[in-house]
């Protein structure tokens, strides 16, 4: 009786101590757990849409309009019909499981003492009094955007209106002058009263943009600001003028109004640059992504893959005036058909120009990177970087090659770049290849150094000199905190066995491994991949500590949570 007593007490004990480490874990854990996890679902909130794009063209063989609507109800009569302003959002609510929502726009409807037509009333109706424009669907809403509750009839996707300015956003009321319709500045996915189908993307769908992220709140959007045709990037001039307008909300409006200020993105600015429209108000303007996920922002391709574009993407030239109908500008504005003058980003956005671009300027989306990583990047050696074509140099610290051939640096200042290893002369490539090669070489050689120092310390017994000097928690943070220690070292002590077997083996492989082997080891332990895995923080291999426990049997060895992530991304902010 007493031998079991003491079983049930010792595991009362190590649950109650697993508790309290978790606790402590937590505080450092949950709030990367929570950037990360937003971050990932706004990627599947976008891949949502991206399917029920899909599905909609599939259904209806085309995409929906842009801005489009059934009747023309005005500033003036708002109750009489929509004013041709719905934008796709509203035709694709049965495509993401929101049929209840379309039974409502799409039939009449008796709400608050007021009856509304099918397709409801303009999108800028009072939401409190016709409801489904209150209803914005959640997958709608980037869970990083804490604006989001602010505003709670905007979206965070916007849709690709190409690269061009002139008369691409919302259909003209009635009492606004007649501008005409300019089809040939109409070059991404959605436009004014038309629709596009796949086959019309002669770019090819994988290199064409369908939508993109905006922030909701805190965008400022300029106001009556004239020249932008001619040069768009007088956007980026105005707004460091004390005399510029400004809309009152930003693009505070409505997921269903499918003017360019609402749901409208344009791929001449880089993501998170600024916007602005001009004397035509909502019809015209340069709308430009943004998100809240570093320096960059997810994009929806029009195959349905969700990248991340960088806020440092190849735009090309700025200044160039954008394609344009007539001779506005003497003549200098670009013809229709023309290939888009801002870079790889201007790319994206047409769907006929027979533009192309790198596909490794793209890739997944991924997290930012970290104050105390960043601090470790700057400590790295300054080094002269060549173009290819001999065009000129840059200063800047090699941080990752990734498999994909792309070459991530830090400059000077601080920023991080992402570049295709093919963009650097001949002799800088090699260059990184062999630095790469040779830091990962180091890297197992520490690793195997320090798993020995950490085995030997299980040996002995020396419990809290492990604790102190060689663990790690989940979010970098050091278990320095004397309770910490003891604690620690409590569960370390009742594994002791488990571990130094776990170790054993793991060294005997890493002192046999070939050098191939070996480069890759360091990025598999850190991710996890087995039973441990390892931080590398100031300068030394440490356990990343996991509260959570096996209990059965009480003799499996501790889990540890994966606490680094391969820079592997050839493209955007981390």
């Amino acid at each position: 009786m007493g031998t079991k007593y003491h079983l049930r007490f010792v595991d009362v004990i190590t649950l109650g101590v697993a508790s309290m480490v978790g606790l402590v874990l937590l505080a450092g854990v949950v709030p990367r757990m929570r950037q990360n996890a937003r971050r990932s679902s706004c990627e599947m909130n976008l891949q949502q849409v991206g399917l029920a794009l899909h599905n909609y063209h599939s259904a209806y063989s085309m995409m929906p309009m842009g801005c489009g609507g059934t009747s023309s109800g005005s500033a003036d009569e708002p109750t009489l019909g929509n004013a041709n302003r719905l934008s796709p959002l509203v035709g694709l609510t049965p495509f993401f499981e929101q049929q209840p929502l379309w039974e409502k726009i799409s039939n009449p409807l008796r709400a608050n003492g007021k009856v509304f037509p099918a397709m409801g009333p303009v999108p800028w109706f009072d939401p409190k009094v016709y409801t489904p424009w209150n209803e914005r669907p959640e997958v709608l809403v980037c869970p990083a955007d804490p604006t989001a509750k602010d505003f709670p009839t905007v979206a965070s996707y916007t849709i690709n209106y190409g690269d061009a300015v002139m008369n691409v956003g919302a259909s003209p009321l009635e009492e606004m002058p007649p501008y005409g319709r300019t089809p040939g500045a109409l070059r991404g996915m959605f436009g004014y009263q038309m629709v596009f189908r796949f086959r019309d993307v002669l770019d090819g769908l994988s290199n064409t943009l369908l939508m993109s992220e905006a922030r909701i709140g805190g965008v400022r959007v300029a106001k009556n600001i004239p020249g932008l045709i001619e040069r768009p990037a007088v956007c980026i001039d105005v707004h460091e003028d004390d005399q510029t307008k400004y809309w009152p909300e930003g693009r505070g409006a409505c997921w269903a109004d499918g003017s360019l200020l609402s749901v409208g993105v344009q791929t001449i600015l880089p993501p998170n640059s600024r916007s602005a429209t001009s004397e035509k108000g909502e019809l015209e303007g340069v709308m430009s992504a943004s998100s809240l996920h570093g320096e960059g922002a997810h994009v929806l391709m029009a195959d349905g893959a969700v990248r991340f574009a960088s806020s440092s993407i190849d735009v090309g030239d700025q200044d160039s005036p954008s394609v344009a109908e007539g001779h506005l500008d003497n003549g200098k504005t670009l013809p229709p058909g023309s290939k888009s003058p801002y870079g790889v980003w201007g790319a994206m956005g047409t769907r006929a120009a027979r533009d192309r671009f790198d596909p490794s300027e793209l890739s997944e989306p991924v997290r930012t990177f970290t104050e105390e990583e960043l601090a470790e990047f700057a400590k790295l050696e300054l080094e002269t970087w060549h173009a290819a074509k001999g065009t000129g140099k840059i200063q800047a610290r090699q941080v990752d090659l990734t498999d994909k051939g792309v070459l991530v640096l830090m400059s000077e200042q601080g920023a991080i770049r992402r570049l295709a290893l093919s963009k650097f002369s001949s002799q800088d490539a090699y260059r990184a290849v062999e630095t790469h090669r040779q830091r990962k070489l180091e890297e197992a050689k520490l690793l195997v150094e320090h798993l020995s120092t950490q085995l030997g310390l299980l040996e002995d017994k020396q419990f809290e000199t492990f604790a102190r000097e060689w663990v790690a928690f989940g979010d970098g943070q050091q278990g320095g905190h004397p309770s910490g220690v003891a604690m620690i070292a409590g569960m370390l002590r009742t594994q002791r066995g488990a571990l130094i077997t776990d170790y054993d083996q793991l060294l005997a492989t890493l002192k046999t491994a070939n050098p191939e082997v070996l480069e890759k080891l360091p990025e598999a332990l850190a991710a996890g991949r087995g039973p441990f895995s390892w931080a590398f923080v100031d300068g030394h291999w440490k356990l990343v500590f996991d509260a959570r426990m096996n209990q059965r049997g009480g003799r499996q060895p501790i889990q540890f949570m994966r606490a680094m992530e391969a820079a592997d991304d050839p493209f955007g902010g981390r």
